[in-house]
């Protein structure tokens, strides 16, 4: 089981101890920074230190039980089970990560509908709604979700930021339909 550290969205960095190797070369330890790839949000990447050596995070998946795996960039040396590390994530992606998550999150409220499906990226995110045709006043839309950024509110826990005005300014991506009852909804990070 690792400790899932990540729980505190704006923690970036802290030590932590090898407990195992997967066969494909993923390293197991005891509690984690990385954020495992899940609920349409990307794994996190960062970097991984210990007496010897380093490597590079290419992206986190869970692992066997509650196990959180880090997947390096390359095949290099891993760090030996029992080794203490230091974990840093790569902050930048996390926090434009965490901006578009919880401006998906505002999505939902300005388009009251049911949502069949999302992505979360570092620069864009979408969300897929049960929508038969794509709203009217797309603009109206962007305006009432820019709204919401502005008014800087407190949001929840997760990998979200710690209120709405750090999401900065939003843009509309494309409205693309998705089957008959579908429409997907992308939006940008303006900044």
């Amino acid at each position: 089981m690792t400790e899932p550290l990540y729980r505190d969205a704006y923690l970036a960095e802290a030590p932590g101890r090898v407990t195992g190797h997967t066969p494909e070369g993923g390293i197991v330890l005891d509690a984690s920074v990385f954020y495992p790839t899940g609920g349409g949000q990307p794994g996190d990447s960062g970097w991984l230190d210990w007496a010897g050596g380093s490597l590079s995070v290419a992206t986190t998946v869970k692992g066997e039980g509650a196990a959180v795996v880090l997947v390096p960039g390359e095949p290099v040396p891993l760090p030996p089970v029992g080794a203490e590390v230091f974990q840093r994530l790569d902050w930048g992606r996390r926090h434009r990560h965490m901006r578009v998550h919880t401006a998906l999150h505002l999505l939902s409220v300005v388009i009251p509908l049911p949502v069949t499906g999302g992505q979360i990226g570092a620069e864009k995110g979408r969300l897929d709604f049960d929508m038969p045709e794509a709203p009217e006043d797309r603009d109206a839309l962007e305006a009432a979700l820019n709204d919401l950024v502005a008014r800087d509110l407190s949001v929840c826990g997760g990998t979200h930021v710690a209120s709405t005005g750090e999401i900065g300014r939003l843009v509309f991506g494309k409205i693309e339909k998705k089957g008959r009852q579908n429409r997907r909804v992308s939006l940008h990070l303006a900044d």
